[in-house]
Order: structure tokens, then sequence, then C-alpha cells
């Protein structure tokens, strides 16, 4: 398990279900401005570990990944490899979220590129996407620094709180990842 500026990735596994239902509890108002409410019904350990469970199914199946980052036993983020095209397209949707306490730090900068480099060298994908509500101002940091571009404005594209929001679509592809730093 590699350790880049003091953060560790690592795969999302049933057992971390109390450190991942402790993050988001703490952060559940932070993520909710940008990303679709799980519902209370989440919220428990069981509900948490189930979910962890699907996970690791799901990257048994080369379907999706999740990953955690770690600094220290805590964890500050999460990010997901998801919707895996392998024939034709050879590419998947990322999508990551850090807790609100670590913003600002190169934190999820560090850790998103370090699961761009698994993705490119290791899933040998080609095109990794990104899709972002337009006013996630910090999240549209993270992209960029990460290298990607924007190929597409969606508006009214998803509902938030009452409020129809736009997306703004990023890509990424593999002959543009400079990083070989790869998750354990």
């Amino acid at each position: 398990m590699p350790l880049i500026n003091q953060i560790q990735i690592t795969p999302a596994l049933p057992s971390h279900s109390h450190a991942v239902l402790a993050f988001e509890l703490e952060n559940r108002l932070h993520f909710e401005q940008w990303i679709a409410s799980r519902g209370d019904h989440f919220y428990s350990t069981q509900a948490v570990q189930s979910s962890l469970e699907q996970a690791q199914w799901s990257a048994h199946a080369q379907r999706e990944y999740h990953y955690l980052a770690w600094l220290g036993d805590e964890i500050i983020g999460r990010i997901t490899l998801r919707g895996i095209e392998r024939e034709h397209y050879f590419k998947a949707s990322l999508g990551y979220r850090f807790s609100v306490k670590h913003g600002g730090k190169g934190y999820a900068t560090t850790a998103v590129n370090a699961v761009l480099a698994y993705a490119f060298n290791e899933l040998k994908l080609w095109r990794v996407e990104a899709m972002i509500i337009s006013d996630n101002l910090p999240s549209i940091a993270v992209i960029k620094k990460c290298g990607f571009t924007q190929f597409g404005h969606s508006r009214s594209a998803v509902l938030r709180s009452g409020v129809w929001r736009d997306l703004l679509l990023f890509e990424k592809h593999a002959d543009s990842a400079t990083n070989d730093i790869k998750p354990s």
C-alpha cells in the first residue's frame, strides 16, 4: 500500500465499514450539496457494510472500483471508477468526495491522480470522464489539477435541493497521464 504525501490509498472493503460510516456522517451535509442524498437508511453500520460488500463484488466482476484515501487511521476521501467499458471504449467514470476539514491541502488531487494512474496503467483504460455540478468550484479545481479538460456543459441536468443545476463534463486520456503511482 503506497504512501503518497502521507496518504494511503486502499480498496474499500467491508471491514472498513465503521471508518466509512464515520467519514460519511461527518461530511453528510457537505456532500449532499453536490451528490444525491443516500437517505437516512444508509447511515448505519449494516447499510454501509452492505454497500462495501457490493463494491467488493463489483470490483471482482471488474465493473467498478471503490477506493479509500487514508490519513493515518482516518478516511479523508473516497474515489470511484464506475461504468467501466473495456470493449470499444476502454473508459470509466470518475467520482470522488473528500472531507471538508481536509480540503485545500492537495490530498484530493494526490489521491485522484493515484487512482487515475491505476486506471490507465493497470486497468488499461483509454479515457476517464467526470461530471461535476458547475458551481462545485473545489471539485473543478481538483479535476483541472489532475489534467482533465472540459468537453461539455449540460444545462439543467441534475436536480439538487429542489434546483436544476448544470453539469460540466470533463475527460482525460491515457496519453496525457504522467503519474505512475498505483493504489494497492
